[in-house]
């Protein structure tokens, strides 16, 4: 995708958000017309089947279209480090999926939209915590109003309390918080993009398969072929998570966190206005004033002006600028 890479990185970091946020409201809609999908029989849009069949699908699309022997010569010439870096990442990502399949079971895609939405937040404090970088005082303002609004989404929603199913979502936005600093890392020692996509994504899958024929047995993928699973999964794969990692991490990959925090947060109010119309839900009171309360956030870490940087930042980034320069891009 090298024409993907010369993109404004802020429009592809928002179209990866705005994908990304889409997925509880695809997920809810796959489970709601699983039986038509399987031709009357059972529904295989089950927790085990899309997160093992759905990044699977998202391997085998990345091995496709960059082709078998790049991804293959590209991975030997990874550290053996990176290469174990690569399938812990993955782990982890097949343990944010668990965490938002399974919170959807017990809140609404709504309220797991919004409340993902602390999720670039927490990316944009680790990201100046780990990268050294400054975080100006209107842009700690607007984080705080994004974190208020979550926290206050999910307290009313539970009735005072915190309910499992949000609990689980907010407990997502620390494994993807995690996940997208450990892959803007592993960038920068060198791992190409598509190698990260597809190690992230095969190694997510075959964990957790092996996991969960140790947990539930084989019988438990009985229905792995029912209907057009496969069929959806691809689409879904294709755009949900395939098309939504590339752009996020080849944006990051030219962004700074702050930045990428700013850029991410107005992802919810596209993906709100989808699952209204794929679930055929209207929001309550209490998620439409946590979406306010998160927007103004937005609006103004947005809008915050930049922080100065010391003049040693500026020169490093300039030196890693300049050596990024020098380095030839392979084209598929």
């Amino acid at each position: 995708m090298p024409t993907l890479h010369l993109a404004d990185p802020r429009l592809k970091l928002l179209a990866s958000r705005t994908l990304a946020s889409l997925r509880p409201a695809v997920i809810a809609f796959l489970v709601a017309k699983g039986v038509e999908l399987s031709g009357g029989r059972p529904s295989p849009i089950s927790f085990c089947n899309v997160l093992f069949v759905g990044n699977l699908c998202a391997a085998l699309v990345i091995l496709g279209f960059f082709g078998p022997r790049r991804i293959v010569s590209e991975l030997r010439a990874v550290p053996l480090r990176l290469q174990w870096g690569l399938v812990v990442n993955g782990a982890m990502a097949s343990l944010l999926s668990a965490l938002v399949f399974s919170g959807l079971a017990y809140t609404s895609a709504t309220n797991a939209i919004l409340l993902s939405r602390l999720a670039p937040v927490l990316f944009a404090i680790a990201g100046a915590l780990v990268f050294r970088q400054r975080i100006a005082r209107a842009e700690w303002f607007g984080f705080g109003f994004i974190i208020a609004g979550t926290l206050l989404l999910a307290v009313l929603a539970g009735h005072g309390g915190l309910g499992k199913g949000d609990a689980l979502i907010l407990l997502s936005t620390v494994v993807f918080a995690i996940t997208a600093i450990t892959g803007k890392i592993m960038l920068r020692e060198d791992v190409s993009l598509p190698v990260l996509v597809f190690m992230r994504n095969a190694s997510s899958s075959l964990i957790f398969f092996v996991i969960a024929n140790c947990v539930y047995g084989p019988h438990h993928f009985a229905d792995l072929f029912s209907g057009q699973l496969w069929i959806v999964m691809l689409i879904y794969a294709s755009l949900i998570i395939c098309l939504a990692d590339y752009l996020w991490y080849d944006s990051v990959d030219q962004l700074d966190s702050i930045t990428v925090g700013r850029w991410a947060t107005p992802a919810p109010a596209l993906a709100v206005a989808a699952a209204s119309l794929l679930n055929h839900t209207i929001p309550s009171r209490d998620q439409l004033l946590g979406f306010v309360v998160i927007m103004v956030g937005v609006l103004i870490s947005a809008f915050a002006k930049p922080r100065p940087r010391p003049a040693q930042e500026r020169l490093a980034t300039q030196v890693l600028a300049a050596e990024g320069d020098n380095v030839v891009m392979p084209v598929s």
